[in-house]
């Protein structure tokens, strides 16, 4: 391997390392969003033991860093690091992390609010909260006629065992009846 190559693949995996640092992620969590099982590709690749093949670009293209990170920038250092979807990003604007795979942050956990997402967010919420009224209007209605159901239940179990008992009851008394009367008439 000539020095020019080994001079790019330290170049690409400082770009990886910067990534990874700037995105707030680890190399394992780096490697799972790119659709790796174990994180040792991206250690070699940090470590220079090896360069990234086609695999991980397609990988990477295919990933939702895609979205945030130049992948100019990362074959060969030119333009700026961050898309242009990063860059419209102002001071305004929040950029909200959610931890979600492993305990570390990926790409995919990013969500941008900006001033029309709260806007919306608000009508959003409003519509939310009429529509839970709603809702509880309707569990409240629906728990009354459970309850209402649940008390006729047992009320007709009551029934049930009361016409078993009076049905027991004439059955004994309509079969002494037939022996009295038999007894009677002999």
């Amino acid at each position: 391997m000539s020095k020019t190559n080994k001079e790019k693949i330290a170049e690409i995996s400082d770009r990886i390392d910067t990534i990874i640092e700037c995105c707030a992620t680890t190399p394992n969590n780096f490697a799972k969003v790119l659709g790796y099982s174990r994180a040792q590709t991206i250690y070699d690749i940090q470590n220079r033991k090896c360069a990234p093949s086609y695999d991980f670009f397609n990988r990477f293209t295919d990933s939702e860093y895609s979205a945030i990170i130049n992948l100019r920038w990362l074959l060969n250092g030119e333009g700026e690091m961050w898309t242009d979807f990063m860059r419209r990003l102002t001071h305004e604007e929040q950029i909200i992390v959610v931890d979600n795979v492993n305990h570390g942050i990926s790409v995919s956990s990013y969500q941008v609010a900006t001033e029309v997402d709260i806007a919306v967010n608000r009508n959003t919420l409003n519509e939310l909260q009429k529509e839970n009224g709603e809702l509880r209007s309707r569990a409240k209605l629906a728990d009354k006629y459970y309850k209402t159901t649940l008390e006729q239940a047992k009320q007709i179990g009551r029934l049930e065992a009361r016409i078993e008992e009076l049905e027991q009851r004439l059955g004994k008394t309509a079969g002494d009846a037939n022996i009295g009367g038999t007894a009677n008439a002999g």
